[in-house]
């Protein structure tokens, strides 16, 4: 995976956060949630847990992929800002048991 172009870097500072789109090119299938993290981590000297990718869009006709992510300043903040199911993907919070739909 290589960086293409660089679209956004923007710092949140109500969110404590920095915010990147990217254009990201790739050699086979479009890259999983976790091999973009890992990427972004080591390309922006973050740790892994602090990053947080929000989307991940395939450009048509080419190996080339839009992708939104957020690093935040520490991991307490990636918790109360993302949503629920952005961190259960990200494995950053307990799946709880929740309602099972069954009666008694």
């Amino acid at each position: 995976m290589k960086i293409e172009k660089i679209e956004r870097d923007l710092y949140n500072k109500l969110l404590n956060r920095r915010e990147l789109e990217l254009i990201v090119s790739y050699e086979s299938s479009t890259p999983k949630r976790e091999e973009v993290r890992e990427f972004v981590s080591e390309r922006f000297d973050a740790s892994i847990e602090r990053v947080i990718v929000e989307l991940i869009e395939s450009v048509f006709g080419s190996r080339k992929a839009r992708i939104h992510v957020h690093i935040y300043d520490d991991l307490e903040d990636a918790r109360r800002f993302e949503r629920r199911h952005v961190l259960k993907k990200h494995e950053l919070i307990e799946v709880g048991g929740g309602k099972s739909g069954k009666t008694s």
